[in-house]
């Protein structure tokens, strides 16, 4: 059961996330929705093995990742003020997005875990959210940063891409030569990795204010 903990933290997120409908609705937090919703269908097919084609369901891990990257990338380009900024995210997303097709493609294929697209994209995720926190660390806005939604998304995707990152770099190596320690721990780790993500996701969802949602 504790194998499948991180889900029952994605139901509670999805939860909260409809209750909080009337405040998130004209936001772009309300996009949490359906995506949330689209999260849950593919763990529970996840579990069931409703995937499975040619004995392996990574191909739809993969598509799931690029679908992630798209979701996440978009939001954050959102919360970010700095035209600058904004103009160099959106060329760096769609370059990784074309690097990600490409290496479905043709390299690591449809089939076969994507390690090098999951590793560009939570670096360019990460490299995002170090941008949110520098943008909130230089406003001028006199901020209660508990209460600030975007600031519990933000840490919790740092946290989730920071250990998905971590242990993915090491995927080629271990994962191929069937360590079983590897296995046992890139588990715990990416259960709470994702717990972490969740648990924030819902705090972000419960503090949100539909007129003061953001800083300047």
């Amino acid at each position: 059961m504790l194998d499948y903990l991180y889900f029952f933290f994605e139901i509670i997120a999805f939860a909260v996330a409809v209750f909080q409908l009337p405040k998130l609705k004209h936001s772009s937090y309300v996009y949490f929705i359906p995506y949330l919703l689209f999260i849950l269908i593919y763990e529970f097919g996840s579990i069931y093995n409703w995937f499975f084609i040619h004995k392996s369901n990574l191909w739809i891990s993969n598509l799931t990742l690029v679908i992630f990257f798209l979701f996440y990338s978009s939001f954050l380009c959102a919360l970010i003020h700095t035209p600058y900024f904004k103009r160099w995210i959106k060329r760096i997303v769609s370059l990784s997005i074309f690097l990600s097709l490409v290496n479905l493609a043709f390299i690591q294929g449809f089939w076969n875990l994507n390690s090098i697209t999951i590793l560009l994209q939570f670096a360019v995720l990460i490299a995002l959210t170090c941008l949110y926190f520098y943008e909130l660390m230089n406003s001028t806005q006199k901020l209660s940063i508990s209460k600030l939604p975007g600031f519990w998304v933000n840490t919790g995707l740092l946290f989730f891409c920071l250990a998905e990152f971590l242990f993915y770099s090491a995927f080629a190596y271990m994962a191929y030569k069937n360590n079983y320690n590897y296995y046992l721990l890139f588990e715990v780790i990416s259960n709470i990795a994702n717990v972490i993500l969740y648990t924030c996701l819902t705090i972000s969802f419960l503090c949100f204010n539909n007129s003061n949602y953001d800083y300047k």
